[in-house]
Parts: structure tokens; C-alpha cells; sequence
């Protein structure tokens, strides 16, 4: 009877440990995604700029139209503070990011709306060459490392099951 126990708890474990696994391999997606979702951005905000002048929270609130995720939110919220008349961006982050990235994403997002169109048009290039450069680099980390920390977790949870078996 006490080997059927161990059995089940080193099969609980082992799943537990599968699932800190794909958490992990979840959030090198999230960060491809939003890098993604910028480049987007930054692509719509330059064509609507250039052939239709659009003011940019108009741009913005059709972009984040029946799209959510971590970019689309921070945006939807530095529209708002920009709306407001609030110039201080520090309390808005994307989470997946780290403090140096979401510091250097809401920045490029902060710049809009208050220059010329030739230096609109030159900050929007600047974020969509970072973001599909930042795209590119996370899209490797999320094959190397979040398959490696995935399989990781699985042979972790073998392993358990093997210990106590």
C-alpha cells in the first residue's frame, strides 16, 4: 500500500514539475509575443502616419481592438495618460519584460504625439527596428532556453518519480 502512495506523490510531483516547466516556457513565448505585437505596431502606426495622418491614439485604440496581451495593455494605458495630460510614464510596465527592456519600450511609446512628422516617422522606425531586433533575440531564448528548462523539469520529475519509487 505504501508503494502505490509513493507512486501517486512522485507522479503529483513529477506534473507539478512539468508545470513549472511550461510556466517558464510560457513567459520566453510572452516576451516573443510582445515583441511581436510592437513590431506590429510600430508597422501600423508608420503607414497610418504617412498615408492618412491619423492622430495617434486613434491609431493606437484600433490597434489594441480585440487584441490582448501584455504590449497592447501598456499601450491602452499610455494612451490614456497621454490623453490626460500625465507626461509621466513611470508606472506603466509590461511585465514579461525586464526592467531595462520595458524601461526602453515605454520610452519609445512615450515619445509620440509631441514633434514633427519627420521625427515621428524617425522615432517609429527606431521602435520597429527594436522591437523585431528584440523579437528575433527572444525567439531564440524561447527555443534554447525555454526547451531546455522545459525538459529540464520533465527529466526533474523522472528523476523524483525514480526517488521515491
Amino acid at each position: 500500500m505504501s508503494g502505490i502512495l509513493r507512486l501517486i506523490a512522485g507522479g503529483l510531483l513529477a506534473m507539478i514539475c512539468c508545470y513549472f516547466g511550461l510556466l517558464i516556457k510560457r513567459k520566453y513565448k510572452v516576451r516573443v509575443a510582445t515583441y511581436r505585437a510592437a513590431a506590429d505596431y510600430a508597422r501600423t502606426l508608420k503607414s497610418e502616419l504617412t498615408t492618412k495622418k491619423t492622430p495617434i491614439p486613434d491609431i493606437a485604440a484600433e490597434f489594441c481592438k480585440g487584441r490582448s496581451g501584455e504590449f497592447e495593455s501598456a499601450l491602452q494605458e499610455c494612451v490614456n495618460r497621454q490623453k490626460n495630460g500625465s507626461a509621466n510614464l513611470d508606472g506603466v510596465s509590461i511585465k514579461c519584460l525586464k526592467p531595462a527592456e520595458n524601461k526602453e519600450l515605454v520610452g519609445c511609446l512615450g515619445g509620440f504625439g509631441g514633434s514633427t512628422l519627420q521625427e515621428q516617422i524617425a522615432l517609429v522606425e527606431r521602435l520597429e527596428k527594436l522591437a523585431a531586433d528584440r523579437s528575433e533575440q527572444c525567439a531564440k531564448e524561447c527555443d534554447k532556453l525555454g526547451n531546455m528548462y522545459f525538459k529540464l523539469s520533465v527529466l526533474l520529475g523522472l528523476a523524483i518519480i525514480v526517488a521515491l519509487a
